[in-house]
């Protein structure tokens, strides 16, 4: 796949899939490994703030940090939606964020009359 293709070659539900997976092992299972192993446990980095804190309870915290950040944003969407009614938004983010947050705006606009599209379609 190149990015000089057009953007529907590269935003399509199949990379959202892969993109999906990737990060379900990236923030799911990997954890499931630093939860386990005792290297993670005895290993310490110093946070900004100057506390201590595990591999193992840092990994926890960035893993659980990526549900937050995206429900978040698919809130603060919903939010400039009510506010905006009856306009077309437009919604840029990380390619990484937008199967999840495709996801989560198709449940939080179920009973609404909100149409999701892609930016390339009419």
């Amino acid at each position: 796949m190149r990015a000089s293709k057009s953007p529907e070659n590269f935003n399509n539900p199949q990379t959202d899939s892969i993109c999906e997976q990737r990060q379900f092992y990236q923030y799911q299972m990997i954890p499931k490994i630093t939860n386990v192993r005792n290297e993670f446990e005895n290993r310490f980095l110093t946070k900004p703030n100057g506390e201590k804190i595990s591999y193992r309870d840092g990994y926890q915290l960035w893993a659980d940090f990526w549900d937050v950040r995206n429900q978040t944003m698919a809130k603060n969407i919903m939010k400039i939606s009510e506010q905006n009614k009856g306009k077309r938004i437009v919604v840029l983010t990380g390619f990484m964020h937008r199967y999840y947050l495709l996801k989560e705006l198709k449940r939080l606009t179920k009973e609404k009359n909100i149409t999701i599209k892609e930016f390339y379609q009419k």
